[in-house]
């Protein structure tokens, strides 16, 4: 008797028995008969040629039972199959032998053949074809050229690196640019020869005419894959940005009012601003004034001290050009009609500034200091009239100033200034102290001591008001 597998009928034995009841059953007698496919080489390697070559592969059946190839379906554009096998139906022990050729496209190619059969335990065999070439192969890099932002008239230089990664020497035979603004400064010497591993440069000057962007393509020929090998160049130009600032208020009271430092009328008409970029140029000696963080404007802006504040904006534009510097000045001018300043060269020694009252000595209620006086607390002149009190607006302990004492109406009188060395932060080697004294808005006088050792008050100048005479101590 038979029964179909696999496409073709088999043979088997029927078997009967019988159970106790006297049922039948049928028991088939396995089937052994197989094919089986074997492939060889199980990878087909053409190793490295220049030109087509073809090699055998040979379809074995190992089995039992006739091998049926259904299909057979080659991938891989460097593969071609130029003579197939002669019967579908390989007896057992019997072979048959397809020829598969090999023609380089690439360094190296890689495909594969899969051959379909009724082999029931390998119904697709999969045989891996391999092959590569000597051959030269010019790589360019970059791949595109970004020649960058300039303005017009500018000119700047770059260019490509032109290596053979091959296995052969490359022979570059064809050398053109195309694009106006992109040349040449230093073409190859043609034919140039690369060995393997070798590289050279082609360098390309770009020199905008206009405002505009421009794009250009260099061409190389040779004996590479696909003969033309190109390279992308780009490059724009246009006007830098135009940094415009200013300061409102131009004139402020120190410590008593700000300003805003205005940036945001800057213009760029080839781009976009990304960055606004402010620096403080100068302030007065002694001061720890800083400009607040922010964009375009930056407000609230409070001198510490009174003298001439200069700023500068420098604006940066998407295209990488930055503008002019633009500067512009801010003074600060004390509101009140006696004002002193104290500031000191090296930190870490306490300086403490003083001012006396008429008639009075140190460290009592005629002594304007940290101890009675800041932010006001004394009453001068006048009993109960705060126009004519003195207040210590700064107090610095760790750093090097400033600090500062000042009085809207001072009353008549000698006042005398005085620096005390506190003994709380001990520096024994010199340091250079500072003190500045406005009248009315105006600076009247200012003088440098040289301070050492601890614990000393240090006289610096009397100011006799209303006549305004100041006179070194």
């Amino acid at each position: 008797m038979y029964h179909t597998q696999n496409g073709y009928n088999m043979p088997f034995l029927l078997l009967i028995s019988c159970t106790i009841d006297n049922a039948i059953e049928k028991i088939p007698t396995p089937v052994t008969d197989f094919p089986e496919i074997r492939v060889e080489p199980s990878t087909l390697n053409f190793g490295v040629t220049e030109d087509p070559v073809s090699d055998v592969l040979t379809i074995h059946n190992d089995g039992t039972a006739a091998l049926e190839i259904r299909d057979l379906q080659l991938e891989g554009a460097a593969f071609t199959v130029v003579q197939t096998i002669e019967d579908e139906l390989i007896a057992p022990g019997e072979s048959q032998e397809l020829l598969v050729q090999y023609e380089p496209l690439n360094m190296s190619d890689e495909g594969w053949l899969k051959i379909t059969s009724n082999d029931p335990s390998e119904e697709k065999s999969l045989v891996p074809l391999v092959g590569a070439t000597s051959a030269p192969l010019l790589i360019l890099e970059p791949t595109t050229l970004n020649m960058g932002f300039l303005l017009s008239g500018e000119t700047r230089e770059d260019g490509f690196t032109v290596r053979n990664d091959g296995t052969a020497d490359l022979i570059i035979t064809s050398e053109l640019l195309m694009g106006t603004g992109f040349e040449l400064t230093d073409p190859l010497a043609l034919p140039q020869t690369l060995e393997p591993g070798e590289d050279t440069w082609i360098n390309i000057a770009y020199s905008p005419p206009v405002d505009g962007t421009y794009s250009g393509t260099l061409w190389l020929e040779s004996n590479t894959f696909g003969t033309i090998t190109q390279g992308q160049i780009i490059g724009e130009t246009g006007a830098p940005p135009q940094a415009v600032c200013s300061v409102n208020p131009e004139t402020v009271a120190p410590l008593y009012e700000s300003a805003t430092w205005y940036g945001d009328q800057s213009v760029s008409l080839s781009g976009e601003i990304t960055e606004y970029e402010w620096t403080l140029l100068e302030k007065p000696i002694g001061s720890e004034a800083y400009l607040p963080n922010g964009g375009a404007n930056r407000p609230n802006f409070v001198p510490d001290l009174a003298g001439t504040y200069v700023a500068q904006l420098i604006v940066h534009s998407d295209e990488g050009l930055s503008s002019e510097p633009c500067i512009t000045t801010l003074e600060a001018v004390p509101a009140q009609t006696l004002w002193v300043e104290l500031s000191w060269e090296h930190s870490g020694d306490d300086m403490d500034l003083h001012l006396i009252r008429p008639g009075y000595g140190l460290n009592g209620s005629g002594d304007c200091y940290y101890m009675n006086c800041v932010g006001g607390g004394l009453d001068w002149g006048v009993g109960g009239d705060p126009i004519d009190d003195p207040s210590l607006d700064l107090d610095d302990i760790p750093g090097v100033g400033p600090e500062n004492i000042n009085i809207f109406e001072p009353e008549e009188g000698v006042f005398k200034v005085y620096v005390h060395d506190y003994p709380g932060s001990v520096r024994y080697e010199d340091n250079d102290v500072h003190v500045r004294i406005y009248l009315s808005g105006e600076l009247a006088w200012e003088g440098t001591k040289t301070i050492s050792g601890e614990d000393d008050f240090v006289p610096f100048a009397e100011i006799d008001w209303p006549s305004g005479n100041i006179n070194p101590l």
